[in-house]
């Protein structure tokens, strides 16, 4: 399998491989020095040495052939009927063929006869026309290579492609005999004009189809099926002449196929009526094919469909499409269509840097063929001083992506793999195969393969991450320039090793830190928790809560640190039972209410849940004469609803109050909820509401 650029540059070459055979063909066309041109419905030759005569007839001094300035038609087909078309077609071969053998002559309104010598044709002989016709087509062909080979090959977009193929197609043939001399032989005039109307309905039915399933494809494939076969009807009657005239087997054809691929932009513009983007590059679509389409069928098909006026000129009408390639080419840029990735006007910019720089070059071999020495001295000291260090300097920095050596890929991927905090956006995995490999995209999927490997004949490269329990896929290394190959896999698997590495060390040091708070808190617990105990049992009967508070916060404080997690019903039972026994030592009844579900806490949840509700309770029993306290904990759905309500409200509570329901808050904010607080009558409530994690006992 061919890498992404070997595919556009295979492309190419076809393309430039075309254009030469066209411009080959055109070379072996027959010319003379004599100049033919229509004057007042009469046909006029201009010969070196005679000046002007007027034609009547072409002769090759046994038979002859009339001088209708209808031969000099640049297009054939604007031809009422196919038997006027045959007669054209007819009457260029016989001229062609006597031209070649030598006997054609002229014949003036005065009986005069003037021989024509056939005449090699020239690269410098082809007029303008030709060269702006052929590359215009030649143009939008590598606008739908370079659309078409990156992209998904869908129905549009490969209709779009075709679309391009077509219109090289008939521009070319145009090109080369809208602009001959003025001989040509009839075969292969009648071929090449046979290309052109093959192009010409190929291009209406492409477009409609693109038109019928862009941006949204339309749900039957027969509709698409259909535009192809209509261009297969057309193009057998068309040129096995099934009806009289160009206009019912051809230009009729192309206008009705067009029209038909117009309805479906009506179509697409009720599909994305809830879809502003693709409505957008709906716009942009229509716009561009109107504006590269409407100037030819103007100033081309209608005129001759109706034979009402005279038809434009085919050669300047055939430039005017290439304004819809480039209005699609405007639109990738400003509306992504064909949902090509932004690495797309890299190829771009590498195709047109190289493309530069050859014509650079090819510029200054010219400049060493000048003749004199001091030509020569000059030209070679801008070439090795100025010339070559610039364009290396200019390619090294604007289109060169050289491949990351493995001081520099592990100079940005470690440090990576070493942070890996959770905000960041990529992993240390994505950012090492990102610096090693450069692809042109990098995906994540969910399933974990069992080991690299390199599918769709080496476009694709499978890393499994076991570590982070996905698989990346990355696509077209060093930007499309390359495949992946055999070395790519050893590579992959020492990124991987790698990550692996720095994962286990990270292991082993959250590892270390734990053991380290579980010496502290063993420390703790056998120091300090043994003398609040010896303290309890030496207090009175009044500071007796106080240190039962201590040892609680204690208790907690050591949980912490441990970080283990507990079921909401044990964290439950905990709070149960603290809140029993600290309403027994200040002489409140408590009404206890709960509903757990299975729910597990994190450790820091079960803190700070803890934490709001010991200091709701302490308020309930410390700044009001409570005698009743209520508490209710609920837990529906994925939240905790946790309602502390008491008796005995004061009229006027203390400030410490407020301040402890501040402290609540802002704890339930952490905590993602919030908490509230209301009074009513003598009694005092605080409701808590914080969600649950997702993990399930």
């Amino acid at each position: 399998m061919l890498s992404l650029k070997t595919r556009i540059i295979t492309g190419l070459f076809l393309v430039a491989l075309y254009g030469l055979m066209a411009i080959a063909t055109a070379l072996t066309l027959p010319t003379s020095d004599i100049t033919f041109q229509q004057k007042a419905e009469q046909l006029v030759a201009d010969i070196p040495g005679t000046g002007e005569i007027l034609l009547t007839a072409f002769s090759n001094g046994r038979s002859s052939r009339p001088a209708a300035p209808f031969l000099l038609l640049e297009e054939p087909d604007v031809l009422p009927h196919y038997t006027e078309l045959n007669v054209f077609f007819e009457t260029h071969r016989e001229l062609s063929q006597w031209l070649s053998d030598g006997q054609l002559m002229l014949v003036d309104d005065a009986g005069n006869t003037y021989p024509v010598q056939l005449q090699q044709r020239h690269l410098t002989q082809l007029p303008g026309l030709f060269w702006l016709q052929l590359v215009c087509g030649l143009a939008g062909m590598v606008i739908c290579i370079l659309v078409w080979v990156p992209a998904k090959h869908e129905v549009a977009i490969t209709s779009f492609a075709v679309t391009g193929l077509s219109y090289v197609l008939f521009s070319s043939a145009a090109a080369i005999y809208s602009t001959r001399d003025f001989f040509i032989s009839g075969t292969l005039f009648a071929w090449l004009s046979g290309l052109n109307h093959l192009g010409a309905l190929l291009f209406s039915a492409s477009l409609a189809a693109f038109l019928w399933n862009y941006p949204r494809q339309f749900p039957s494939r027969w509709l698409t099926t259909g535009f192809y076969l209509a261009f297969c009807v057309a193009i057998v009657i068309d040129q096995t002449q099934q009806v009289a005239s160009p206009v019912d087997g051809f230009h009729s054809w192309v206008m009705a196929i067009f029209l038909a691929g117009l309805l479906g932009s009506i179509w697409q513009w009720r599909q994305t009526r809830q879809q502003p983007g693709d409505r957008s590059a709906l716009r942009w679509v229509v716009i561009s094919i109107v504006a590269g389409t409407a100037f030819f069928a103007g100033g081309m098909i209608l005129p001759a469909m109706l034979q009402i006026a005279q038809p434009a000129s085919q050669g300047l009408l055939f430039t005017t499409f290439l304004l819809m390639y480039l209005g699609m080419a405007l639109g990738v840029v400003r509306h992504r269509l064909f949902a090509l990735e932004p690495w797309w006007f890299s190829l771009w910019s590498w195709l047109l840097g190289g493309l530069f720089i050859m014509l650079t070059d090819l510029l200054l071999a010219m400049m060493l063929s000048l003749s004199g020495p001091l030509t020569l001295t000059l030209s070679v000291a801008f070439i090795g001083w100025l010339y070559f260090p610039l364009r290396q300097y200019l390619w090294r920095r604007m289109f060169l992506r050289q491949r990351q050596e493995l001081d520099e890929w592990l100079a940005q991927a470690l440090p990576a793999m070493l942070a890996q905090q959770e905000t960041q956006t990529e992993s240390g995995m994505e950012q090492a195969l990102r610096a090693v490999f450069q692809p042109l995209s990098i995906e994540a999927l969910a399933t974990v393969n069992a080991h690299i490997s390199i599918p769709d004949k080496g476009q694709t490269l499978i890393v499994p991450a076991p570590l982070e329990q996905r698989t990346w896929k990355l696509q077209h290394a060093q930007q499309g320039g390359r495949i992946f190959n055999r070395q790519d896999i050893h590579i992959a698997g020492l990124v991987l090793s790698l990550h692996q590495l720095v994962t286990q060390a990270r292991i082993a040091h959250a590892k270390g830190a734990k053991e380290e708070r579980l010496r502290i808190r063993r420390d703790m617990h056998d120091d300090l928790g043994a003398k609040l105990l010896q303290l309890l049992h030496r207090s009175s009967d009044t500071t007796k809560p106080l240190v039962r508070e201590a040892i609680h916060d204690l208790r907690d404080l050591l949980k912490d640190m441990e970080g283990e997690s507990l079921s909401l019903e044990a964290a439950i039972l905990q709070w149960h039972e603290e809140t029993q026994q600290r309403c027994e030592d200040h002489g409140a009844q408590l009404v206890w209410q709960a509903r757990p579900n299975a729910t597990v806490l994190g450790a820091s949840e079960f803190s700070e849940l803890t934490r709001i509700l010991r200091e709701a309770v302490t308020n309930a029993l410390k700044h009001a004469s409570t005698t009743v306290l209520s508490v209710t904990v609920d837990s529906p759905g994925s939240t905790l609803t946790l309602v502390v309500e008491n008796d005995g409200l004061l009229a006027e509570p203390p400030e410490g109050t407020v301040r402890g329901l501040d402290i609540m808050d802002g704890r339930a904010r952490k905590l993602g909820g919030w908490c509230q607080y209301s009074k009513s009558d003598d009694r005092w409530q605080v409701t808590l509401e914080v969600p649950l994690s997702s993990t399930m006992a």
